[in-house]
């Protein structure tokens, strides 16, 4: 009766916990694959990055000596890779595409899409995708680390600024 108790018990541990831990190991093996890309990326092109965030699918980094940002973004068939040098950027703002809808008569919105708008001083503009819920449905996080980023990069144009004013 014992044995029967405890393989019964064990089997329905089983079957609870082994979901979650093979989850867990999926997203692992996904932010591994990120983490591995960035670091060849940043190989290729010599850079010590210094600050970085890995989030979902998405990575992005900068390298504080070099002036260089550098940012992946994995979908189902392609890899987004891009590395911008600080100083060919002109301006730095973020685009948030938002659903809003009343319930109750309460205004509330939905976040749909957000990118970081890079324009270079050549006048061609570029966006780094943070978030698209076609991609991801759940936000973690994107607006405060958009607007962490955002901050980064406009505090290096001001110290860019500031220098060749001094010059």
């Amino acid at each position: 009766m014992d044995t029967s108790f405890i393989t019964i018990c064990l089997v329905l541990v089983g079957i609870i916990f082994i979901p979650f831990f093979l989850f867990n190991m999926s997203g692992k093996s996904a932010s591994k694959k990120v983490k591995e890309a960035a670091k060849a990326l940043s190989t290729k092109n010599k850079l010590t990055i210094s600050q970085s965030e890995l989030w979902g699918n998405s990575y992005i980094g900068i390298d504080e000596k070099e002036q260089k940002i550098v940012f992946l973004k994995f979908s189902e068939n392609e890899i987004y890779e891009r590395v911008v040098a600080i100083s060919s950027i002109k301006d730095c703002m973020i685009l948030e595409q938002r659903k809003f809808f009343k319930v109750k008569n309460k205004k509330d919105s939905h976040l749909e899409k957000l990118d970081l708008k890079i324009t270079l001083k050549s006048g061609q503009p570029f966006e780094l995708n943070f978030y698209d819920e076609t991609l991801n449905y759940s936000e973690d996080f994107e607006v405060k680390r958009i607007e962490k980023w955002k901050s980064l990069i406009n505090q290096f144009l001001t110290v860019d600024e500031k220098a060749k004013q001094v010059a």
